[in-house]
């Protein structure tokens, strides 16, 4: 069986490459990249030659099959070559570089604990990155590259740069279940990425798993470093695992992946009920009141600066470190100077009150930032949780939305 892997890319993946590849600070990065990089591009494959494993069919005949069916169903004509490294962890990429062989590389303790079905689904997940090219639009140095101290791409284009990356993920997890043939097979080889476990004495189970969205409100953590962008899911390059298992999930019940199978079609998904729901959890890692200007943004972020003073101000005063936090969020100059506590707390229940007309969900993102706020400074203290349970309850969103998030971030699947 061989497809054709255009049929199946995310919709929100296609739209957003139409959109970041078309700016001018994109185009502009991407020949400065290709500038440096000269038009050569062996260095990755020589240092994994150098000290790497490199799997020969003689070797491992089934894994060289597994390759091989899976090139032969998305119609991969290239060559690609096969690495194991020596890491105690589950991981698993795919590179090409300007000239040579797609490099797959695959981790010991993977092969040693995947099942022949989880295996094809990791390696169709990562040839399905080559065969939409994404390669072509590199992340995340395409948003970071920069001249005398100047980003080539804007602030706007760089979140939908991300956005377009996390997308892209859900595309490549859509070859991957293709090439397993088996969702059951997908469930268990992200339970074995997620956790890191691959005992019997647990049962992977796709649809519980996939349930976990509905109470995720946000991921990142409170960490014992200076706060940076990476701590932002805006600026992740990967979904939530949950919502990357709810969205293959939903699409092992659409039709066209049914039918690709050669199963009954009768009670399927139609292919844009899956797109309209990969649109809205997606959302739950695109905090676009952040960037949008409307009225129910400029609210939001009024709110945000007032409530992130508040919470900042609580363990006995506003940390520099916590006011670069606020002006990274808002893009603006409100981590620089001197700060008016009493004068900022005195609009805080006037804010939360105007933002009670904002949907809930943007009223959860900005409780999820509100952590980022607090733990800018290396730490979250009492006083501060105790405010930020108290403003979350105030937008209606629920104290246990602060312990979720400062709880624990979903590690991304590479």
């Amino acid at each position: 069986m061989q497809i054709d892997p255009k049929q199946f890319q995310v919709r929100r993946e296609q739209q957003l490459r139409d959109e970041v590849v078309g700016d001018f600070g994109v185009r502009k990065a991407l020949a400065k990249i290709r500038e440096v990089r000269g038009g050569k591009g062996y260095g990755y494959r020589r240092s994994l030659l150098s000290s790497t494993l490199r799997l020969t069919r003689s070797m491992s005949p089934e894994i060289a099959d597994t390759v091989a069916e899976c090139k032969a169903m998305i119609g991969h004509l290239g060559p690609v070559e096969v690495y194991v490294t020596p890491e105690h962890q589950f991981n698993a990429t795919c590179y090409r570089e300007v000239k040579g062989p797609t490099v797959l590389t695959l981790s010991s303790r993977l092969l040693e604990a995947f099942t022949p079905a989880e295996l094809r689904f990791v390696v169709g997940h990562e040839l399905g990155h080559a065969a939409f090219d994404h390669y072509s639009l590199p992340m995340p140095l395409t948003s970071m590259i920069e001249e005398l101290g100047i980003p080539f791409v804007s602030r706007h284009v760089s979140l939908k740069l991300y956005a377009w990356c996390r997308s892209a993920e859900l595309s490549a997890d859509r070859i991957g279940l293709l090439c397993a043939q088996d969702p059951q097979a997908a469930a268990s080889g992200f339970f074995k990425l997620a956790s890191g476990m691959a005992s019997p004495r647990v049962t992977p189970d796709l649809a519980t798993f996939a349930k976990q969205v509905e109470s995720l409100a946000s991921a990142p953590e409170a960490r014992e470093k200076e706060y940076d962008e990476d701590t932002l899911d805006c600026f992740s390059t990967h979904p939530y695992n949950p919502v990357r298992v709810r969205a293959v999930w939903a699409f092992s019940r659409s039709e066209p992946f049914l039918a690709a199978m050669g199963r009954s079609t009768d009670d399927a998904w139609s292919l844009e009920d899956v797109e309209d729901m990969v649109d809205r959890d997606m959302q739950l890692m695109e905090p676009t009141y952040l960037q949008e200007k409307t009225e129910n943004s400029d609210t939001l972020r009024r709110l945000l600066y007032t409530a992130g003073i508040a919470v900042a101000a609580a363990s006995g005063g506003v940390e520099p470190a916590e006011l670069d936090a606020i002006g990274r969020l808002l893009g603006s100059d409100h981590g620089d100077g001197s700060v008016n506590v009493d004068k900022v707390l005195a609009d805080l229940d006037g804010r939360i009150k105007a933002a009670l007309e904002v949907p809930l969900l943007y009223r959860a993102q900005l409780v999820q930032h509100l952590t980022i706020v607090a733990a800018a400074d290396g730490q979250v203290s009492e006083e501060e949780l105790h405010v930020m349970e108290d403003i979350a309850r105030k937008l209606e969103v629920g104290a246990g939305v602060v312990h979720q998030t400062i709880r624990g971030a979903m590690h991304p699947l590479d």
